[in-house]
This record gives C-alpha cells, structure tokens and sequence, in this order.
C-alpha cells in the first residue's frame, strides 16, 4: 500500500535524528523509504538549521564581547610575559657557555702546572740520581784504584760504602744503568776476592802432590801482607766460613785422612811438623792409639800458635768433632781386640782414649762426648767386635767349602735284660745289628724294631723317640698286623721326625739317640715281667760321615763359651770388658743361629749335600749338649748366675737338620712318583706303547734308588741308610701295590709282566743285606736281607707278586693257612681275584670261603 508519510515528515525526522540523535516514534516513518523528492525538502531544512545556528552564534558573541576583549588582553600579556623567559633563558643559557669555556681554560691551565711541577720533580730527582751515580763512579774508581795497589782493607771499606750506596738508588733498580752499576760492583767483588785468595792461598798452603799444609803470619814477597788483615778482609765480604771449609776438607784429605786410615798392611801414614809446615814424611807399620791421640794433640797446638783464632777456632770446631767419630769407627774400632788375651792393651787404650778427651776440653774443644760414651760403652764395643769376627768365621767356613769328608762314630752304652731278645745266645740271628760294633763281643738274636728302638732310646715303646738315625722304624713298619692292611700313598716322616712345623716348638727337645748311658725298665710286648732279671752292659756303636765344618764350628763355639766363663769369673777392675760376659754367653746360639741360616745355600752345591747337613747338625747337637753338660757340672760349684744355655739352640739345630733330611726324602719321594706316573697305572701293559712306558717307568726307579744308595752310602750311616731307601722304597711299592689294585681287569699276559715287574723291584732287597765281616768266617750261612725291618707293606708286596702268579686253589691256600689275611683285607683279596680269574662256579667259591673266614677272624 502507499506510503501516508509526507516528505516534510521524513525531513523533519531526519534533521531530528541528525540535530539531536531523537529517534522516530511513528513506526511508519521508520518503515517508509526515502523518496527522492525528499531530498529537496530535506536540504532546504537543513539549510533552515544552519542560518538559525549562525544567527544563535551571533547573538551569543554579541552578548559576550566585553568578556572576550578581557580573554584576548590577558593572553596578549601571557605572551610577552613568554617572550621576556625566553629572552632571560637565552641570556642564561649564553652565561653557562662562557662559565664552561673559562672552566676548560681553568683545568687546561692547571694541567700545565701540574705537568710544570713534574718537569721540575723528575729534573730535581734525575739531577740527584746522576749525582749519586757519580758519587758511586767516584767510589768504585777508589776501590778499584786501591785494589790495584793491594790497599785491600781501603779497597773493602770502600765497596762496603759503594754497596751502601747503590742500595740508596731509589727508582732505577730495572734500569740499565743501574745494571752497569751492579756489574761494576761485581767486578770489583771479584776482584778484591781474587786478590785476597791468593794472600790466602799464599798464606795457608796447601800441596796435595807433596802431601803438604803450611801456615804463614805473612807472606814471603810482601811482610806488610799478614795473615791477620786476610782473615778481617774475608771476614768482612763473608768469604772466611767458605775458606775455612775448603781448608778443612783438604787438611782432611792430605793430612788426617792418611794418618787414621789403615792400608791393607795394617800400616799407616806418619807426618812431621816443624816451623810453619805439617806434612807426610813416612808409614808407620805398628801403629798404636798413643802415637795417634798424641799427634793430633801436637797438631791442634801447632795450628792453635800458627793461625788466628778467628780461624783456628772455627776449623778445629769443624775438625775435630767429626776426627773423633772417624777415630771410633776407624783406629779405635780396630784396637778392640777379637779375644780376651789383648785385654790388658785395650785397657791402656781406654786410659788414653780418656785422658785425650780431657785435653780436648782443655783446649776449649769439642768431641769429648763421642771419646767418653764409646769408652763407656767398652764391654758393648768389644762384644759387638767379637760378635762380628765369630759370625764373619762362620761365613769364611762355609764360603770355603764343606772341605773333606770325616767318618765319626756313635757310640751308646744300654743296660739289656734277660727277658730282651739280646740277651738270648742264637749265633744265627746277629742280622739286626750288622751296621753296629758289640764291644762285649756277645751274640745277639733278632727282635722287632720298637724293641730296638727302646734299647738305644733309653724309651719306653709308648714315647714317640726319634730313631731314624739308628735306622730303627716304628711298630708299625715291622709288626706282622697292621691295623691298616691297604699301603698309603705317602709316608709321614714328619710325625716321626718332629718336623711339623707347627710342633716345631714342642719337639725342641726331641732328638736323635745321643751317646748316653741309660738302664731300661724291663719290658716285652708293652707288659712288664715280674721275677728276677738277668742285666749285662752293651756298647753299640755305628760309623758315618760329616763335613770338616761341624768340628771347626765346634772350635769356635767351645772358644766362646770358654771366654765367656773366663770373662765371668774376672775382676771389673781389672778387665773393663767383664759386663759383656752375659751377652758372650749368648754368642754361640748366634752362631748357630748364621749357620742355620747360611748352610743350606752352600751345602746345595754339593753331592748328597742335605744328608752332609743332616749329619753335621745331628753331629754338633750332640757334642754341643755333651759340652753343656758338662759346663754345667763344673760351674755347679761356683753358683754362678751367668752360664751357658744353648739346649734351646741345640734343638733348633737338631729341628734344622731333620728337615733337611725330610726335605731331601721329599724330593726323591717326588721324583720316584713322577717316574712311576709315567706307567700310566700299569693299564694295557702288554700293548705297545704302554708296554715300554711301563718297562721304562719300573727300569727309571730302580736306577734311581740303586743310585740313591750309591751317594748316600758314604754320608749316611749304615742304619739311616737303611732306614732312607726302605722309607723310599715302601714309597715305591705302596704306590704299585694300589695301582694294582685298582686294575678292574688282569689278563694273564698282563699278570705275568706285573709279576715280571714286582720280581725287578724285590731285587731291591740286596740293599739290605748286612755288611760282611772283614775276616772270612768258615761255614757262614747266606746273610738274608732285612727289607722288611726298613720297609713298611714289604711282605704284603710280595704276597702281592705270589697272588699275581698263583691259582686259585693257591690263593686259598695262602689266605687260610699262610700269612695272606695278615696283609691284605678280604675285600682286597676279593678285588684282586676277580681282576685275575673270570667268573666262575671256583671263583664264586673261593671268594665265599675268604669272606667266611674273614668274618670267623
């Protein structure tokens, strides 16, 4: 439908909207569009608006004139108030310009002052230095000019006055000048320390090629030149200390040092001092502590008279101290005699030694105190001096070899009863001591070893005595039962011996029977008998052979011990040594001790060496207690708190010697394993290669024992020899017997070279026949060898070889009516029966029938 707006409406609502932001209330208006013809109507109202607005600005400003022309008069001063600060502020800002130029001019002007002030400072400082450097040019021209004409103590106060004087030069230390400075003063230094070397040389001469020192007061070309002005020159540029040390070291070197220091000869250098000389004028081929303490007294009076004391004083305190160490260690050390028959010298020589130390403090000298405590330390000093010589003897024996071989003998004496096997007259039996002399020359019959081992050891057969080296074993070894049926690998020669090292303490006082006479409780078997007895003495007695070593040893020992008793029994106011009684007593366990510790280095060099160490220690141990005892017996009576005790030595010994020989035992034990090692357990020993490796390895060890019983058959005695090849040898066949043993099967090839085998190691037993008497002997039976005695499981070895070759009916046999079940246990017999025989109706029979009969034993 048509709009019923008009456009003077639609003007007016616009010019509303526009004039005053009123927005239409009619909707219609809102809703109508703008006509075109509008647009004239509306810009002629607003046109309208304009004038009137003109019109209201009129009429305001004409209302508001007088108000305005007050506005515009107050801004017209406002702004020549303005123009007049800026004007003020120019002419401020124009001040502060020039303030600022003549403050610049200001500061220019000071700084040109200041550097004025400088210039003048560095001129006035220069002018002063180049003054004082040419104060110091006069000096040094003075000094050196005085040096040149020897005017020494001018020239010295001089350099003193340049020294001052450039220590003065304030500023220029890095400076060249100052360098040139300095070196002219080193120069001049070096020049006047030139001149005076040569005074001093000139005074104080020294000739090495002549052996020669002088002392002049003053010299031969110049006598105004004296030793007196030399010293206070050197004194003064600190030089003397180091003239005095150089003087000291070659007085040292041309005088004192020949003079105390003994040639190769025993001689020594003699000098002479006459007017102004000390030189070396000849030897002295018998020198004495009273010729050397009174010449040195003679030369510290002649250097006392012959130069000042600056110096005098200075190099005797430098000299003498160390003179009198040097003479303790030196001539003294050597006066103090090895023995006791040069006593009463060295009693003079602690007389004169005293008396010199007195006139070292009359003199106002130093080196009494090492003189006195070494003359209080005389009993030390001579024990430490006789300690050295006997320790330096033992060394000298044994660097000198074991020299040759001496055959001693052992000899005991034993009480045998009626109820002893000994006792018992069967001329068949003498077997078990062939290796032994009977100087009742009475016949003796076979008993067991312990038996044996009771009558040597003076033991009962419960104590562990050590009898190895009368070649007696233990029950053990020679009974016919042993606990034990099956052989061990190694045998236990320690328990034996007393070498455990962990009772080597306990068994101190274990030894090997010693040449003693005992009475033996009568028993037999462990039981005592009661009734009366039968007694008759016998000796036995056994040879061997030691080193030259042990009685030399012996001399030394016994000669201490001997002193040692003399110097116990002296007056202290005759013999200034007598404290060192208690300590010499000790001496020989030192020596003994050395030996322990040298020996075996020496003794390893030689054939059989451990065996010669062996017997040589058992062989000192032994004569060593027979000494004691017999020092004690005779110092009994004098109740003497010092005495000799060794036991605890003699023990070590006896300890020492015993592990020689376990260790020589040790190593062939080794050695024979290793060569039966090689057979492999004697498994295919009828196959090649094994066959021949089993020959080879049965071959090796009986050459080895063969040739062990060579060497030690002239060190060892026949018993010990015995008693070592047996302990080797039940090394040997233990070993054999065990690896038979654990062969699970034995063809009869086989068996009959085992039994081959076995039969070559019982050839053995020829070691142990017993020595032929010299003188033929009609109608002699056989002798029969005594390996069984020596060597442990010996039977059993060879009921080992009977089984290997025998039938079954045969080892029955041996098992029921022989000796078998006494060597072997059931079981090893059953092993071995069924390793021999196959399985069998007679096997199974003959093994049920040893097992019964084990079991009914």
């Amino acid at each position: 439908m048509p709009s019923q707006t008009s456009d003077e409406q639609l003007s007016d609502a616009l010019y509303q909207a526009v004039s005053n932001g009123a927005y239409p209330d009619d909707s219609t208006i809102v809703s109508t569009e703008l006509p075109a013809s509008a647009i004239d109507i509306l810009l002629e109202t607003l046109e309208n608006a304009r004038e009137d607005v003109k019109a209201s600005i009129r009429e305001l400003s004409r209302l508001s004139a007088p108000d305005i022309d007050g506005w515009i008069s107050q801004a017209r001063q406002l702004r020549a108030d303005i123009d007049g600060s800026q004007n003020l502020a120019q002419e401020v800002v124009a001040l502060a310009g020039d303030g600022q130029r003549l403050q610049a001019h200001a500061e220019d002007a000071s700084g040109k002052v200041e550097l004025l002030k400088g210039e003048i400072a560095f001129n006035e400082a220069l002018s002063s230095t180049l003054q004082q450097v040419h104060d110091l040019r006069d000096t040094l021209d003075a000094a050196q000019h005085a040096a040149l004409n020897n005017s020494l103590p001018d020239a010295i106060a001089l350099l003193k006055n340049a020294d001052r004087q450039l220590s003065e030069l304030r500023g220029c230390e890095n400076t060249r000048l100052a360098g040139l400075v300095r070196a002219k003063v080193a120069d001049l230094h070096k020049l006047v320390a030139e001149n005076l070397t040569e005074q001093w040389n000139a005074l104080v001469h020294v000739d090495t090629d002549r052996s020669l020192v002088s002392f002049h007061k003053t010299t031969e070309g110049d006598p105004s030149t004296d030793i007196d002005a030399v010293v206070m020159a050197l004194s003064a540029l600190g030089l003397l200390r180091g003239k005095i040390l150089l003087l000291r070291k070659a007085f040292d070197n041309v005088i004192l040092t020949p003079r105390i220091q003994l040639q190769a000869d025993g001689s020594t250098a003699a000098w002479t001092i006459q007017g102004d000389d000390i030189w070396i004028s000849g030897r002295i081929t018998e020198p004495s502590t009273k010729t050397l303490l009174s010449d040195i007294i003679a030369m510290v009076q002649h250097i006392n008279s012959h130069i000042p004391p600056a110096i005098a004083i200075p190099f005797t305190e430098l000299l003498l101290p160390g003179l009198a160490s040097r003479m303790v260690s030196g001539p003294l050390s050597s006066s103090v005699p090895q023995d006791l028959d040069g006593i009463s010298s060295f009693k003079h020589t602690l007389d004169q030694v005293s008396s010199f130390a007195e006139s070292l403090v009359e003199h106002g000298l130093r080196g009494k105190n090492d003189l006195t405590r070494w003359v209080d330390a005389a009993p030390q000093v001579w024990l430490a001096r006789r300690t050295e010589s006997s320790l330096h003897s033992i060394r000298h024996l044994l660097v000198h070899g074991l020299g040759k071989p001496q055959t001693v003998e052992r000899v005991e004496t034993q009480v045998i009863s009626s109820e002893d096997n000994l006792f018992v007259d069967n001329s068949n039996n003498e077997d078990w001591n062939a290796g032994w002399s009977d100087e009742d020359e009475e016949n003796k019959s076979p008993k067991p070893a312990a038996e044996h081992s009771q009558q040597i050891n003076g033991k009962d057969g419960d104590e562990e005595e050590d009898v190895s080296a009368w070649g007696l074993d233990d029950d053990a070894d020679n009974e016919p039962h042993d606990t034990d049926h099956r052989p061990s690998n190694e045998e236990d020669d320690g328990g034996a011996w007393g070498w455990s090292e962990d009772n080597e303490n306990n068994n101190t006082n274990r030894s090997p029977a010693a040449p003693r006479s005992t009475k033996k409780t009568s028993q037999r078997n462990g039981s005592i008998t009661n009734g009366p007895l039968m007694e008759r003495q016998v000796t036995l007695k056994e040879s061997y052979h030691i080193t030259s070593l042990p009685e030399q040893i012996l001399e030394l020992i016994i000669q201490v011990a001997s002193d040692a008793e003399a110097l116990a029994q002296s007056d202290p106011a005759e013999n200034p040594v007598t404290p060192a009684a208690e300590g010499l007593f000790a001496l020989p366990g030192l020596l003994l001790s050395m030996y322990r510790a040298c020996a075996p280095s020496f003794y390893l060099h030689e054939t059989s060496g451990n065996m010669f160490l062996y017997n040589d220690s058992l062989y000192m141990a032994e004569q060593l207690r027979l000494f004691a005892e017999h020092q004690v017996r005779r110092s009994a009576p004098n109740h003497s708190k010092l005495g000799l005790d060794i036991e605890p030595d003699v023990s070590a010994l006896e300890v020492f010697g015993k592990r020689a020989y376990g260790k020589e035992m040790e190593s062939q034990r080794t050695i024979l394993g290793d060569l039966l090692d090689s057979a492999e357990g004697f498994a295919n020993s009828t196959e090649q290669p094994f066959a021949q490796q089993c020959d080879l390895a049965i071959s090796s060890t009986v050459d080895r024992l063969r040739e062990l019983d060579k060497q030690w058959k002239p060190v060892l005695s026949r018993s010990a020899l015995l008693q070592s090849i047996g302990s080797l040898l039940s090394t040997v066949i233990n070993k054999i017997i065990l690896e038979v043993e654990d062969l699970g099967d034995i063809s009869e090839p086989e068996s009959q070279r085992l039994t081959s085998y076995c039969n070559r190691i019982i050839a053995l037993d020829d070691l142990f026949l017993p020595e032929q008497s010299a003188e033929p002997v009609e109608h002699a039976e056989q002798p029969l060898p005594r390996t069984a005695v020596y060597t442990a499981h010996w039977l059993k070895f060879q009921y080992l070889t009977n089984i290997l070759e025998s039938s079954l009916v045969d080892i029955k046999y041996l098992w029921t009516e022989a000796e078998l079940s006494l060597e072997f246990e059931a079981e090893e017999v059953v092993d071995l029966i069924e390793a021999l025989f196959a399985d069998s109706e007679h096997r199974r029979r003959a093994i049920g029938e040893i097992r019964r009969s084990a079991k009914r034993t």
